[in-house]
C-alpha cells in the first residue's frame, strides 16, 4: 500500500490555503460549525510540516468565518444580532467583539483540525510498510 504522504502531493502553503478556504465557506453553508474541524483534517494533506498544518487550517478557516459573516452582516442584520447578544452581557454597541470571537474560535477549529489532521498522517505512514521494503522481502524468499 502507498504512503499518505505519496498519494496526496505537497502543494506548499498558498494553493492549501487556497483549499482551506474554499472548504471552509461551502462546508460553512451547510450549517454544521462542527465541519470546521473537518476542514483543517482535510487541508493538512496537502502540506508536510504540523506548524504549516496549524497555520494553513487556522488562517483558512478564519478568513472563511470572516467572509460569510461579512456577507451576512451587508445582507441581513448580522450586526445588530451580535450587539443584541454582546449586550445581554451589559457591554452594548460591542458586537464586532462576538463576530471576532466566533472567527477566532472557528479558526482554532481548522488549526487543531489541521494540527490532528497531520500527526495521524504521519503515524498512518510510520505504520506503512516500504515499498523499498516490500521488495526485499519478496525477493528473499
Amino acid at each position: 500500500m502507498r504512503k499518505l504522504n505519496v498519494i496526496f502531493p505537497d502543494l506548499g502553503l498558498f494553493p492549501a490555503f487556497v483549499i482551506t478556504l474554499v472548504l471552509s465557506i461551502v462546508l460553512q453553508l451547510s450549517g454544521a460549525w462542527i465541519t470546521m474541524f473537518l476542514v483543517g483534517v482535510l487541508s493538512s494533506m496537502f502540506v508536510r510540516r504540523h506548524r504549516t498544518a496549524f497555520g494553513v487550517g487556522f488562517f483558512g478557516v478564519f478568513i472563511g468565518w470572516l467572509f460569510i459573516f461579512v456577507y451576512l452582516i451587508l445582507t441581513a442584520q448580522a450586526l445588530p444580532i451580535a450587539d443584541f447578544f454582546i449586550g445581554l452581557l451589559g457591554l452594548g454597541g460591542l458586537g464586532w467583539l462576538v463576530i471576532a470571537i466566533s472567527s477566532i474560535i472557528g479558526g482554532l477549529l481548522g488549526g487543531f483540525g489541521g494540527l490532528l489532521g497531520r500527526s495521524i498522517v504521519d503515524l498512518v505512514d510510520e505504520l506503512l510498510p516500504n515499498e523499498a521494503g516490500k521488495e526485499t522481502k519478496d525477493n528473499n524468499r
